[in-house]
């Protein structure tokens, strides 16, 4: 099958999209597809697949697309989009088109509604990242023509079959590794371990990330008194990362929904539970797909502090139940979670 991909979020760029869409392009040109990739910047390196980019205007990198689209792609071939927004890209007359739903773009509000139903009447089958992301769609535009899925973007994320040896210690190692935004709920994380710090065991909180929230996190740390038991990090590498949550305890990202910013899934969970690890997450959007509450970790209501503070309590103090729930969070990933599974619930609907 030829395969193109217009895309706005690709290596050299980071980010959680850009690790699944290059993934993407490296597992459907490994299962022998041709596949051209049309990004916005070029990633360094050599790849299996094609790379299709010029140093152009914000302004004009559509339009090149759009005109490289029209010469090389025929209506039996597959365009896949890494958005709404990347329909702009593709001619009107392409033949299946399919796009990646992830969340928050999907919270319709005045002018832009427009924009993405001619980008869906465009489109033939729409991927969502969750119920909760696919549910959001329905609300809001009319779906009638396409040909839906529900699959977590977890295509990256090799398969985790081995059990993980944490070090011994006295310290409870919390993590949190993600984008430093308000919708991660690390604000009120920290405001509420604060509040219980003297009825729970010694603890310490990595926060790996870069994001706006990084300074206000640093501060608020010095503010509280918690230099000594929070470091922020910083942006961390892969490698980094695997010992990060190999050697922790809980993953801590209580999200919600912060104006019209939402958690559609939420790779982070997923990441944490590869390495067995038990997850806080938030009960707004998709979160609760990729945590299961009461089985593989806590969703709570991040803006009631009570809640919160009271699901951290237990989730520090309960060690046995924070096993318990990290042996199943692991479990739940090499069931329904991995990139393996992920992939091939893809090429089963693209019909490869």
């Amino acid at each position: 099958m030829k395969i193109f991909i217009p895309t706005q979020t690709f290596p050299p760029q980071v980010g959680g999209m850009e690790n699944v869409m290059a993934a993407l392009a490296q597992k459907l040109s490994a299962a022998g597809n041709s596949v051209t990739v049309l990004p916005k910047e070029r990633p360094v390196g050599s790849f299996p697949y094609h790379i299709v980019q010029k140093r152009l205007p914000k302004i004009l990198r559509s339009s090149f697309k759009k005109a490289y689209l029209s010469k090389h792609a025929k209506t039996e071939d597959l365009i896949i989009c890494d958005s709404w927004k990347s329909v702009a890209a593709v001619p009107k007359d392409s033949g299946r088109l399919l796009i990646l739903a992830h969340g928050q773009e999907y919270l319709k509000s005045g002018r832009r509604a427009e924009r993405v139903q001619e980008a869906l009447n465009r489109a033939t089958d729409i991927i969502a990242s969750s119920n909760f992301t696919l549910n959001l769609i329905k609300q809001n535009w009319d779906l009638e023509k396409l040909r839906t899925c529900v699959i977590p973007p977890t295509y990256m994320l090799a398969d985790s079959h081995k059990t993980i040896e944490r070090p011994k210690s006295d310290i409870l190692q919390l993590v949190s590794i993600c984008r430093l935004d308000d919708r991660k709920g690390l604000v009120q994380t920290m405001h509420a371990l604060a509040n219980i710090s003297a009825q729970v065991p010694s603890w310490h909180w990595k926060i790996g990330g870069s994001g706006p929230q990084k300074q206000n996190l640093i501060d608020l740390a010095a503010e509280l008194g918690l230099n000594e038991r929070v470091s922020i990090l910083g942006r961390v590498d892969e490698a980094d990362k695997e010992n990060i949550l190999g050697a922790s305890d809980l993953f801590v990202m209580p999200s919600y929904q912060a104006g019209k910013s939402i958690e559609g899934f939420g790779i982070s969970y997923a990441e944490a539970a590869r390495f067995g690890l038990a997850c806080i997450a938030g009960d707004k959007g998709g979160a609760c797909e990729a945590v299961i509450d009461g089985e593989t970790g806590w969703c709570v209501d991040t803006l009631a502090s009570d809640a919160l503070e009271t699901c951290l309590y237990h989730a520090m103090t309960d060690a046995k139940e924070r096993e318990r729930r990290g042996v199943a969070a692991q479990s739940d990933f090499n069931i329904r979670l991995n990139g393996s599974t992920s992939f091939a619930a893809f090429c089963a609907h693209i019909g490869l």
